[in-house]
């Protein structure tokens, strides 16, 4: 079982320094778009915004599932890549159908993937947020809200 979470461990870092570098590079594409005058006034300019920001992420997650998907099939866990993908797939987004496991001493990789899945999305959604509430500031011409400690009536 150590080694199953030894391996867990290091899909856990990968997962998650290509999260950590894919949403840098989104957000600071997004920052040099908004940063650009003009770029708002286009028809449809912000949607297209949106619509970049989230095929992004949902490349990454599709890259993660990937990784996994590749241990599983490098690992011999399961007998083709088509059948990693999609058990790698279905238990990152927490659907789980079942229909295909991993091998009983390796069983545990799956309900990890599903916890990673979760953070994931997560992270995700916190970068749509943000991201949204810049896109949609910048276009109706908002200003910034101020942060805590910087609002003049904290003094």
């Amino acid at each position: 079982m150590i080694l199953q979470l030894g391996f867990a461990f290091g899909l856990i870092c990968v997962t998650v320094v290509i999260h950590a570098l894919g949403s840098l590079a989104t957000i600071t594409h997004l920052a040099r778009r908004l940063q650009r005058s003009g770029d708002d006034n286009r028809f449809m300019g912000s949607e297209i915004q949106v619509v970049r920001v989230v095929s992004i992420l949902l490349l990454l997650h599709l890259a993660e599932a990937s990784v996994w998907a590749g241990f599983y099939v490098i690992a011999g866990l399961l007998p083709d890549t088509e059948t990693a993908i999609y058990f790698s797939i279905t238990s990152y987004t927490t659907v789980g159908y079942g229909d295909v496991l991993l091998p009983a001493s390796w069983r545990l990789l799956g309900p990890i993937e599903a916890a990673v899945g979760i953070l994931m999305f997560g992270w995700s959604t916190g970068i749509m947020v943000t991201a949204l509430a810049r896109i949609y500031r910048n276009r109706l011409h908002l200003p910034d809200q101020p942060t805590a400690g910087n609002d003049p009536g904290d003094a």
